[in-house]
């Protein structure tokens, strides 16, 4: 018999940390409701830190800005003391987010923020405080958008304008139809067989 154990002991099974389950019950936006008795604690959980966010300024991700995807979360306690958010840009990575680093001008922004949440569609007003260039970023897909659309319609009534100047003008589409004639019929007059 030896003093140390040959197999290996299993450890407990091991629930879900509080994280993942405020993560679980998360919403961005929630309705002003009373505490019931029939809530549950995670959801007890998820409301407790829903009431510790300051929900008048956002910060955003712009990682994904060209395909018009960005993300959105109310700030914390330290942010909010900190400034972050509201006297910097609320990107979380622009240099500027730093509120020591600082340099322009800052554009306070009101943006119709779409999400879905436990499988419905919602949306929100959102405030957000960008920098020149994360404005620029925030506004990329749109303004592209806008770009295509409109050179779509100008090559558009190019081609149709082309289509009206060849309808008005019966002279030449007569000449290839003639020419197609001309290219099928043998010299007697004859078609050829293929």
């Amino acid at each position: 018999m030896s003093l140390y154990p040959t197999k290996k002991i299993p450890s407990p099974p091991r629930g879900p940390s509080e994280f993942e389950l405020l993560r679980a019950s998360h919403k961005f936006l929630r309705e002003e409701t009373t505490a019931s008795k029939d809530q549950t604690w995670e959801d007890k959980l998820a409301e407790k830190y829903y009431s510790s966010l300051y929900r008048e300024f956002a910060l955003c991700d712009l990682k994904h800005y060209k395909s018009g995807n960005f993300s959105l979360r109310w700030r914390t306690e330290n942010e909010v003391v900190s400034g972050a958010g509201e006297t910097s840009c609320a990107n979380t990575r622009c240099p500027q987010h730093d509120v020591s680093n600082v340099v322009s001008a800052l554009a306070t922004v009101e943006l119709p923020f779409s999400y879905e949440e436990d499988g419905e569609v919602k949306s929100a007003l959102v405030k957000a405080v960008l920098c020149p260039k994360c404005l620029d970023k925030l506004m990329y897909k749109r303004r592209k958008d806008k770009e295509s659309a409109a050179a779509r319609s100008h090559t558009e009534s190019e081609r149709g304008e082309a289509r009206r100047r060849r309808s008005a003008s019966p002279g030449p589409r007569d000449d290839h139809s003639s020419r197609r004639r001309r290219r099928h019929s043998s010299p007697s007059g004859h078609r050829k067989e293929k």
